[in-house]
């Protein structure tokens, strides 16, 4: 167990690790964003300026947000927040990996005084500190498949949302758009034409509606933009669309690399499709409860509780380590 002048040595280490970082990120060319080479190039151009100043983990815990860690009033059981904290005092660093937007991470991160690491964002798109929100990586979807999707959509119908840095827009304020907001803690502005946008790179593209209509739609889109996007989904009613080289797994493959950590002292939890390849590439995998069959089968343990899922997922990770 690390003493506390030891993990206030660590924390002071990631600050400074991560500022350099953030002054890194900053020197990547704006094209590097959008552009379809190796996934890990550009993690590891970054990483390899700042891995000696990162602080020192013995472990890595991956932890999606809806789902998983926050019950559906957006609220964090003292059970889970308990074994977060032990954890920590095992040598673990916990990450929030989440589809979220950041400034909806971010603010959850604040509310329950979550570990101050990066904060994974948009499904792996958007990597930044929290806090004060330095950009430390980032994949975009490329212009013209942006617009493909919004042609798309529009020709259906279909509730767009579009996120152009760290704002939301969405086709039409409705209850789709409504319930989304609500889910976030997020604002959103309504455009009348989402072509307006043409020439923009977005962060994410999300379709909402019924889970019925989203199955049908879904199937369609994973093959219309096989290789090309990187099409999921976080919860029933959404579709999300996002670059290729975007994913939990990916932001996991930074992580490790950042943390200089043992791929096999990884864990992973999560809930949704979206979680899936956070779960292949980790060391560790463990599916909620409520988790589709997709992920309970690389899973190597589901905790018998949706509420205290995590701290039963933390326990047995620790455990065994």
């Amino acid at each position: 167990m690390q003493s506390s002048r030891t993990t206030r040595s660590a924390r002071d280490r990631a600050a400074q690790a991560l500022d350099f970082g953030a002054q890194q990120a900053n020197t990547i060319e704006p094209s590097v964003s959008s552009g379809l080479q190796d996934p890990t190039s550009d993690f590891r151009l970054l990483t390899s300026h700042f891995q000696d100043m990162a602080p020192a983990y013995d472990k890595l815990i991956a932890v999606d947000l809806d789902g998983t860690l926050l019950q559906p009033d957006n609220t964090i059981t003292g059970e889970n927040l308990s074994a977060v904290r032990e954890a920590e005092r095992h040598g673990a660093i916990v990450v929030v990996v989440t589809g979220r937007p950041y400034v909806s991470a971010d603010s959850i991160a604040r509310r329950f005084d979550l570990p101050k690491g990066p904060l994974v964002s948009f499904n792996g798109a958007v990597i930044r500190q929290p806090r004060g929100g330095k950009l430390l990586f980032q994949r975009l979807v490329p212009a013209d498949l942006t617009m493909e999707v919004v042609e798309e959509c529009i020709g259906h119908n279909l509730h767009l949302h579009f996120y152009l840095d760290d704002e939301l827009f969405v086709s039409q304020y409705d209850d789709w758009a409504r319930l989304y907001c609500e889910r976030t803690e997020m604002s959103c502005r309504a455009v009348a034409d989402m072509r307006d946008f043409a020439g923009k790179e977005a962060i994410k593209l999300l379709v909402v509606d019924r889970p019925e209509t989203i199955d049908g739609y879904f199937q369609v889109y994973s093959r219309r933009w096989q290789h090309r996007l990187y099409v999921t989904r976080s919860m029933a009613e959404y579709i999300e669309f996002l670059s290729p080289q975007a994913s939990k797994g990916h932001a996991l493959d930074w992580l490790i690399d950042y943390y200089q950590v043992d791929r096999a002292k990884t864990l992973a939890i999560g809930d949704a499709l979206n979680d899936l390849p956070l779960l292949e590439r980790a060391g560790a995998a463990v599916a909620m409860p409520a988790a589709g069959e997709e992920l309970k089968a690389v899973a190597q343990f589901v905790p018998p509780n949706q509420e205290t899922g995590v701290a039963a997922a933390i326990n047995w990770f620790l455990a065994r380590r």
